[in-house]
């Protein structure tokens, strides 16, 4: 009976060894890196990888810190992505989300202090044109224009920032007036958002005294990343009609978020009437021509 009992034992434990084994040997399933698939979006519920077309390598990557200082003050930092041929302007926490792919769920950007617009909206600056894209809801929005001229009135100014020598230049631009430094130890006619055009990188603008501030606080050389295009099912719009959709979201957010969520067959709203939808109506957008 003991030894019954000892046998019994020896194969529960060899069992369990075996089950043991099992489970360890089995292989592990690690998140695709942005090395392999270029992007994959998990901020709405995308479970698969998202195609993307790589424009162009870094030479340089600039990173700014953004203020806007109206009724209310938002601030974040913001990337330019310079290649040889591309550049791409967006947010900090856009890259992140896009290369790390640990956000999951509506970001919480969409509830804190007007940022709400600024979380999705990339430039794109490639042959002459610059593509503009952001999301609304469950849509992703993309215009494209020509890459606008801007007649820059060069200063005799000059300061140091990220240890480059840099000169001064004014301009007004769809309905701002703006005063930059550029760096001509960097030959790349680019610049935060839309602003190019000058014999050098810009490495601060300042629009209508101060109300939008862009500053470099680090230039890096050595980065080396792809310059990535995701391939969103864009809408696609022209600027007029971007700025119309944004001054609606800005003005009745509940009507454009909703308007932008229904489109996506797989989404069912259940709107919750406890939710106070956030008073965006102080936010003001760059281009006001």
């Amino acid at each position: 009976m003991v030894l019954a009992c000892f046998h019994k034992n020896i194969v529960l434990t060899i069992i369990c060894l075996c089950l043991s084994c099992s489970v360890l040997c089995q292989p592990s399933f690690m998140v695709p890196s942005n090395d392999q698939y270029g992007f994959k979006d998990h901020l709405f519920g995308y479970d698969e990888p998202i195609p993307t077309d790589s424009l162009d390598s870094e030479l340089t990557r600039v990173y700014y810190d953004y203020t806007y200082n109206g009724k209310n003050k938002i601030t974040g930092t913001w990337l330019l992505q310079v290649g040889a041929n591309t550049t791409r302007f967006l947010a900090e926490r856009r890259y992140k989300a896009d290369s790390v792919l640990t956000i999951r769920g509506i970001p919480s950007a969409y509830n804190t202090n007007g940022d709400i617009f600024h979380f999705f909206d990339t430039y794109t600056i490639s042959n002459n044109k610059c593509l503009f894209t952001c999301r609304f809801g469950m849509d992703d929005i993309m215009y494209e224009e020509a890459l606008p001229e801007i007649a820059w009135d060069l200063q005799d100014s000059v300061t140091s920032i990220c240890g480059h020598l840099c000169r001064g230049a004014r301009a007004t631009f769809r309905g701002r007036s703006y005063y930059v430094f550029y760096a001509e130890d960097i030959p790349v006619s680019a610049g935060p958002w839309k602003l190019s055009g000058l014999p050098g990188l810009i490495l601060y603008a300042n629009a209508d005294d101060g109300k939008f501030v862009f500053r470099a606080t680090r230039v890096d050389p050595s980065a080396c990343a792809p310059i990535l295009w995701p391939k969103y099912p864009y809408m696609i719009v022209n600027r007029k009609q971007y700025e119309k959709m944004l001054d609606q979201l800005l003005h009745n957010y509940r009507t454009a978020m909703i308007a932008h969520t229904n489109r996506n067959p797989a989404i069912v709203l259940r709107p919750d009437p406890t939710y106070v939808y956030p008073d965006l109506s102080w936010v003001e957008n760059l281009e006001i021509e």
